[in-house]
């Protein structure tokens, strides 16, 4: 994988099959001047110093049209273009951008890829910005690229280092999912499972998002796309391109420069998290930053944190922090970028059983169901669950538990006077939840009991 994919030239001066147009689709010059209007200007989505983008607009077999972006690359930048389809028409994740194909003519150098119609990240950023994105949007695609680089440093045969990460090579699509773009400048890193050496380079990328070890020798290793990262993330939430401050002065101005647009969004435990990540990551020794693997973990469970924040306060009081963890993991789990990393629906009900534990009401014996009064039933709950309380101190004694089973059929009595029919309906929920080592959380109608409870 990732050895060099483009033919070499026969004698005839006609190129032999490729293992690049096995993998994606080849466009003549001629499609591609047709579906970009000749290279109209009017459809130019972007530029920078190797290429300029075009909206390009392309027929499925079965006659309808999808829009496409058409990369065309400066005539001197031919050997960015090969590295970026050799790179693009191999990569295969979510949240890296997917290649239709490629055109090579003469001096014309041209990828096609998927359409991104929300832009890239930089165009959400700043003052200008007319509806700016929510902190938990930022948040989201933060974790979105952390995936994408994280599956090129550790997810292939080989390492790849992007070597050019910044907000505008982060694009969105219609629901705002970003995938990273981008690859004329990557390198290949160590294989898998061996030991990465650095890379000597001549320099390449953005001033503001390389660390010092490249601009004082030219050293090119995955931790160069770590520090790139932290600078985006301090981007995010300033709002702005944030270059070249030095690491000292950030903790002193970051909160004090934050987006106005989303400064009163973020929980102080939020920030304490995603300002420790940030700073981690632009650390001066390399060696210091992070893994992006665990830069994307603590950004998945910041996202968690995000959302228990929005829970719908009509239920918030009602879920324990125990429960929450569990079923906040599940969910995130659920919506895994990778097919294969989401867990089956079977694997989810189980979880979510457990989770749910037994509500003590929904499971009484049906042959009994419909002839316990409520008066009766909350005395007799009551006693069970004092009864299987953790501390033994806690428990009432036997005496105490005949007297209080005397009294729930006492009130079962007394309500079938009254209750011709014998029908009765209980209201309440008692939800008890197993925990390990023979404990149990549970819950009574809206009000959780704090305590732990083991079942001896």
């Amino acid at each position: 994988m990732f050895a060099k994919c483009f033919g070499e030239s026969s004698s005839s001066g006609r190129e032999y099959p490729t293992v690049i147009e096995e993998l994606c689709r080849h466009f003549s010059l001629a499609d591609i001047r047709k579906s970009t209007n000749n290279f109209d200007d009017n459809r130019v989505i972007g530029h920078g110093t190797c290429c300029k983008v075009f909206k390009g607009c392309l027929r499925h077999n079965d006659g309808s049209y999808y829009p496409v972006a058409v990369k065309r690359f400066h005539w001197e930048y031919s050997e960015g273009f090969k590295r970026e389809v050799e790179l693009l028409c191999q990569l295969h994740h979510p949240n890296c951008v997917s290649i239709v194909g490629f055109c090579k003519h003469k001096t014309e150098s041209i990828v096609v890829y998927e359409y991104m119609s929300n832009g890239s990240l930089e165009q959400h950023l700043g003052s200008e910005v007319r509806e700016a994105l929510p902190w938990k949007k930022r948040l989201e695609i933060c974790v979105g690229a952390a995936r994408g680089l994280h599956y090129l440093h550790s997810g292939l045969k080989r390492t790849i280092i992007h070597h050019d990460i910044r907000p505008s090579k982060i694009l969105l699509d219609d629901n705002m999912h970003p995938k990273l773009s981008g690859f004329s400048l990557s390198l290949l890193g160590a294989h898998f499972k061996e030991k990465p050496k650095p890379i000597k380079t001549d320099f390449a990328g953005t001033y503001g998002y390389v660390p010092m070890e490249y601009l004082r020798d030219g050293t090119v290793t995955d931790k160069c796309d770590v520090y790139a990262f932290g600078v985006v993330l301090l981007e995010v939430v300033i709002g702005s391109l944030f270059f070249l401050i030095q690491t000292e002065l950030l903790g002193k101005c970051v909160e004090e420069n934050i987006d106005p647009k989303i400064k009163g969004e973020i929980a102080a435990e939020c920030w304490q998290v995603f300002i420790d990540i940030a700073l981690r990551c632009i650390k001066n020794e390399a060696d210091e930053r992070p893994a992006m693997g665990e830069v994307e973990v603590e950004l998945e469970q910041l996202l968690g944190k995000c959302v228990e924040e929005n829970i719908d306060p009509k239920i918030k009081g009602e879920i324990a922090a125990e429960c929450w963890q569990v079923f906040i993991d599940i969910a995130l789990r659920c919506i895994k970028n990778e097919a294969d990393e989401r867990p089956a629906m079977g694997e989810v009900e189980v979880e979510l059983e457990q989770l749910l534990g037994k509500c003590v009401e929904e499971n009484i014996d049906p042959k009994i169901k419909g002839e316990i009064a409520a008066e009766c039933w909350q005395v007799f709950i009551d006693i069970a669950l004092r009864c299987i309380k953790n501390e033994a101190d806690e428990r009432p004694a036997m005496g105490e538990v005949e007297v209080e089973l005397e009294r729930a059929l006492l009130l079962q009595q007394q309500a079938d006077l009254t209750n011709i029919d014998m029908n009765y309906t209980l209201l309440s929920k008692t939800i008890i939840i197993p925990k390990s080592e023979g404990q149990i959380n549970y819950f009574i109608g809206q009000k959780q009991e704090q305590e732990s409870n083991t079942v001896t």
